[in-house]
C-alpha cells in the first residue's frame, strides 16, 4: 500500500511542477511586497524583535569566524541538510535507508523509490531547525517569548548561510530538480518561508496565518493593477 501511495504522490508531484513553477513566479512580486509590509512592521516593533535580531546576529558572527571552516559548522549543515532530504522522503512514503554526512567529503541520504522534485529541493527553502524552534516555541511562556526569539534569529541565521554555501552551480540536487524550475520556484519559495519566520517572531501563529493571507492579498492587488 505505502508503494502504491509513493508512487502516486511522485506522479502527483510531477504532473504538478510546472504549474507550481507558473504559481511561484506570478507570486513572487506580491510576495516581496507583503515581505516589505512585514519589514515595516518589524521597524515599527524593533523592541519586541531585539531577541530574535541578536540572536542572527550571534550567529552571522559565529559562522563569518569559526563555522564557515570546514569544522563541526559544515558537518552539522551537511546533516541538516541530508535530514530535510530524508523528512521530505518519509512525508512522500519514501523509505529512507541511509543516511550520512561529513564535513570532508559531503553527505548523501538514500531512500526507495523513483523521488520527486520536492525532496531534492526541499532543503533550499524548509529550514527544517528554525521550524523545530518555532514548535518549541509554542509550549514558552508568553512572557518569556520575545528572549526565546533570540534562538529562532539564530537558526533563521543558520538556514541563510547554509543555503547561500549549498547554492552553487555544481549542486546535484538542482540539476536533478531542473535548473529552469528551480530559478522558477525558489525564490518565491524562499521569500514566503522568511515572511513566516518573521511573522512568527513578530506575533506567533495568528501572524504567520496573517503573513500568509497577506502574500496572497498583495498578489491579487498587483493583478489588479496590470488589468
Amino acid at each position: 500500500m505505502f508503494r502504491a501511495i509513493r508512487d502516486f504522490l511522485d506522479l502527483l508531484l510531477a504532473l504538478l511542477k510546472w504549474p507550481l513553477a507558473f504559481v511561484a513566479l506570478m507570486t513572487l512580486p506580491g510576495a516581496i511586497w507583503a515581505f516589505g509590509d512585514l519589514v515595516l512592521r518589524a521597524g515599527d516593533a524593533w523592541r519586541h524583535l531585539t531577541p530574535f535580531l541578536l540572536g542572527a546576529a550571534a550567529y552571522f558572527l559565529l559562522w563569518k569566524f569559526v563555522l564557515r571552516r570546514p569544522t563541526w559548522g559544515s558537518l552539522l549543515s551537511t546533516f541538516e541538510h541530508e535530514l530535510t532530504h530524508g523528512l521530505f522522503a518519509w512525508l512522500t512514503f519514501h523509505a529512507v535507508v541511509g543516511l550520512k554526512a561529513s564535513w570532508r567529503s559531503g553527505g548523501q541520504m538514500q531512500f526507495k523509490g523513483r523521488g520527486n522534485w520536492l525532496i531534492s529541493l526541499a532543503p533550499y527553502f524548509f529550514p527544517t531547525a528554525s521550524l523545530a524552534v518555532a514548535v518549541a516555541l509554542l509550549w514558552v511562556p508568553a512572557e518569556h517569548l520575545p528572549w526565546a526569539n533570540g534562538l529562532l534569529g539564530a537558526t533563521v541565521a543558520y538556514h541563510i548561510t547554509s543555503t547561500k554555501m549549498e547554492l552553487h552551480a555544481g549542486q546535484t540536487d538542482l540539476k536533478v530538480a531542473g535548473w529552469l524550475f528551480s530559478a522558477l520556484f525558489l525564490p518565491a519559495a524562499n521569500v514566503i518561508t522568511y515572511s513566516l519566520l518573521l511573522a512568527f517572531a513578530l506575533g506567533g501563529r495568528v501572524a504567520m496565518a496573517g503573513s500568509a493571507a497577506g502574500v496572497w492579498a498583495r498578489t491579487r492587488d498587483l493583478i489588479a493593477l496590470l488589468t
